[in-house]
């Protein structure tokens, strides 16, 4: 087994140190193991040179080296294994079983340390990785969220996307242990950890979801003050949950309490419910999207009756993807607003 193990040199240039567990056995039950060998990958590079000439001479010209060092680096090396890796007469030179297992085990080194170089290179410019994004429940009904996507998809087609459904609590919680990229939360209750950046995207009014038969589908703007008494599904309550404290906070802003009669998981299902005429249901303009037969809008008026729509990233965050990707919501939201 080959673990890689990086350090710097004197002069503070990187160096990669070989944690190297080598177990061979010949005629004569050669065993060798190296803990912490101080072999750069020039020595492997070396090595590989003369397993494959087998010819001193011809290696060091494939090396673009004089012959004489390259004879001391293998020897040195050859002391650094504790053994021989190559046999030697006038006119030939064998690899020896040690030096068998050792040829494969730097080949895959070095295949690995080209290959992590190249995923590097690609990372860096943006053409492979991961972008971890939340979302809460209702914002999937958003129009620039899903048009975000596609267009970071066309522009980045080597990033995968991985998507979450959170409430925007679960969220921020999620940026703060860098288990998130970047969200789209309401915000929710409480203060904020210096951890997150909230950058708002849109405000939204709220709108009265109803059954078309409901008395009150017959304005065209309501007061809050007349949802009192009136049976409304919501979703689910807990901890951050933003759509559920909206509700609670427009009502009591008007002074009383709201009558939810039905909490459920999905925005869907709270607007099938409606349609079924189970209840009313106070959503952020966006939802509006949805629309079933027999499910009527109409905007609603009183105190507290917008609710803010924010992208969250983690303070320190540094990742250009993330911050593309947040500027391509801001643009979004604008061109759509």
């Amino acid at each position: 087994m080959l673990s890689v193990i990086h350090d710097k040199n004197h002069d503070g240039t990187r160096r990669m140190f070989f944690d190297i567990h080598l177990q061979w056995s010949t005629q004569d039950l050669v065993q060798s193991t190296i803990r912490k060998s101080t072999l750069e990958l020039r020595h492997l590079r070396y090595f590989i040179a003369v397993a494959e000439e087998l010819n001193f001479r011809r290696a060091a010209e494939r090396l673009h080296i004089s012959q004489p060092p390259l004879s001391l680096q293998i020897k040195a090396l050859e002391e650094e294994v504790g053994g021989a890796l190559f046999e030697r007469s006038k006119q030939h030179v064998f690899l020896t079983a040690a030096g068998l297992v050792f040829l494969s085990h730097a080949r895959e080194v070095l295949e690995v340390t080209a290959r992590a170089k190249a995923v590097v290179k690609l990372a860096l410019s943006g053409e492979v990785g991961e972008l971890r994004i939340g979302f809460t429940p209702s914002s999937e009904f958003l129009p620039f969220l899903p048009a975000t996507i596609q267009a970071f998809r066309a522009k980045y087609p080597g990033i995968a996307l991985t998507l979450r459904e959170l409430t925007s609590a679960a969220q921020i919680a999620a940026i703060e242990d860098h288990q998130l990229d970047l969200g789209v939360v309401r915000k929710p209750r409480g203060r904020l950890v210096s951890a997150v950046r909230l950058t708002k995207l849109s405000t939204d009014p709220a709108l009265l979801a109803m059954h078309e038969s409901a008395p009150l589908a017959k304005k065209l703007k309501i007061q809050v003050s007349e949802l009192k008494d009136l049976p409304l599904i919501c979703l689910k309550r807990g901890p951050g949950a933003g759509l559920h404290e909206f509700v609670t906070e427009v009502c009591w802003a008007a002074g009383f309490s709201p009558c939810i009669v039905q909490e459920v998981q999905e925005v869907s299902t709270m607007i099938t419910l409606v349609a079924a005429g189970l209840g009313a249901a106070i959503i952020p303009a966006p939802l509006a999207r949805m629309q079933l037969d027999k499910v009527v809008y109409r905007p609603l008026n009183g105190k507290g009756t917008h609710t803010d729509l924010f992208v969250v990233t983690h303070s320190k965050d540094k990742n250009p993807l993330v911050a593309d990707f947040k500027q391509m919501l801001v643009n979004k939201t604008v061109s759509r607003g």
